[in-house]
């Protein structure tokens, strides 16, 4: 999601200044379990503990792995088990990768890219810049994923003035499938693969805005499928949007929680009739922020558990520092106060000498019985990546590591 301006030739800080900077971030902090309110009485309060427990692990080193440049962990992990068992995990950027294995401590690089940006210079077509960023699959052979769409109109001669990628920045969400287990993906022709877009045309500057960053697709108390997306639109307004459908496999089937109900769209913003219904209402602004990073359902907390890098709020619980918090709900609507886990810097909170920053946590527990990795129990893994600055300088050098998290009531 972000580009790095240096040469590719620029490589990496010292692995051991990286690696004690690491065990001294992720120290970790817990909240005092507490019982959660019903719905509608307020914030429900946070339930559990959630620690970081023994020393990071790195599971993709660029420099020693990566088959071309491009090939970087630019979203949080996605996870699945193909027809054939293998587990694939994505390493999602604008050319998308994937790593196989017959678990999560044995997968090797495939240097084959399953998904190439399509770079149409058109914003109205919706395939500019393509990250797959969501996974849903019943047999492990047909995947559909949910698709963090950029128009980068400071790529594109002619499409924003200032030039600049933040302000010209223009987000929304398609979708893709795979039929052969992950090899590769496709969407329909533009823009019919279109699920989730801005309210107006693209005009460039005043980014980024737009839909973007979907979490993982969880079930649902009733059965149905969701996903969290942030939103920001350009009143100002930002934060997090819950998504449902019954029908994954189909953009027009998604439906956005307008504060009574799924009756809200993101609808096309170029179409002449374009029929949205209500629109988004955010859930919980205050407790959860803009995080959607990673969403699963955890059979210890007995609740929803959303874990995301945030800045303290006046409603999060914990030193009041940029970090990786956690919240929980029992109905994906109603979300506690944020938690803090542990501190870190954050890459738009960089500053020279800082140690270098992360991105993008997630939660993966190898012994999830769902196929796409949406649940998890009692120790899990914490994702996430590492960036590596030299000198205060970026560099497109990013690993992906792990920590184990342990998770109690």
């Amino acid at each position: 999601m972000r580009i790095e301006p240096a040469a590719i030739g620029t490589l990496r800080t010292l692995a051991a200044t990286a690696a004690s900077t690491l065990v001294l971030a992720l120290s970790g902090l817990t909240a005092a379990a507490m019982p959660m309110l019903p719905p509608g009485e307020g914030s429900p309060a946070p339930v559990g503990h959630l620690r970081i427990v023994g020393a990071p692990e790195t599971a993709f080193d660029w420099r020693r792995q990566a088959c071309e440049p491009a090939e970087i962990p630019d979203l949080p992990v996605r996870v699945f088990r193909d027809y054939l068992g293998r587990v694939q995990l994505l390493l999602s950027h604008y050319e998308n990768f994937r790593l196989i294995g017959r678990s999560l401590g044995s997968l090797h690089r495939d240097c084959r890219a399953i998904l190439r940006s399509s770079d149409n210079p058109s914003p109205s077509r919706f395939e500019d810049r393509e990250w797959l960023a969501s996974l849903f699959s019943t047999d492990g052979r047909t995947v559909w994923a949910l698709v963090h769409d950029e128009y980068q109109g400071n790529r594109h001669q002619g499409r924003c003035r200032s030039g600049s990628y933040f302000q010209c920045w223009y987000n929304a969400v398609t979708l893709a499938r795979s039929t052969n287990g992950g090899r590769s993906f496709t969407h329909a022709h533009a823009p019919r693969q279109l699920l989730a877009a801005p309210a107006a045309p693209y005009r460039g500057g005043g980014g980024p805005l737009g839909v973007f960053a979907p979490s993982n697709i969880v079930k649902g108390p009733d059965g149905a499928y969701y996903a969290l997306v942030r939103v920001r639109e350009p009143d100002g307004a930002h934060g997090d949007c819950l998504m449902r459908t019954t029908d994954v496999g189909s953009p027009a089937a998604w439906r956005m929680w307008d504060g009574e109900g799924f009756g809200g769209g993101f609808p096309d913003p170029y179409a002449a009739r374009a029929q949205g219904g209500r629109g988004c209402a955010l859930i919980s602004p205050g407790n959860v922020a803009e995080m959607t990073e990673s969403l699963t359902y955890n059979s210890v907390l007995h609740r929803y558990l959303l874990v995301g890098l945030a800045p303290p709020g006046p409603l999060s619980i914990g030193r009041q520092v940029t970090g990786i918090y956690f919240a929980t709900s029992r109905d994906l609507v109603h979300w506690s106060p944020r938690t803090l886990i542990t501190p870190a810097i954050d890459v738009p909170a960089y500053a020279c000498g800082q140690p270098s920053p992360i991105a993008y946590p997630s939660v993966v527990d190898p012994a999830s019985r769902s196929r796409t990795f949406a649940t998890s129990g009692g120790t899990p893994f914490l994702y996430y990546t590492q960036f590596h600055y030299e000198a205060c300088h970026r560099t497109p050098d990013r690993d992906l590591m792990r920590v184990r998290l342990e998770v109690t009531r």
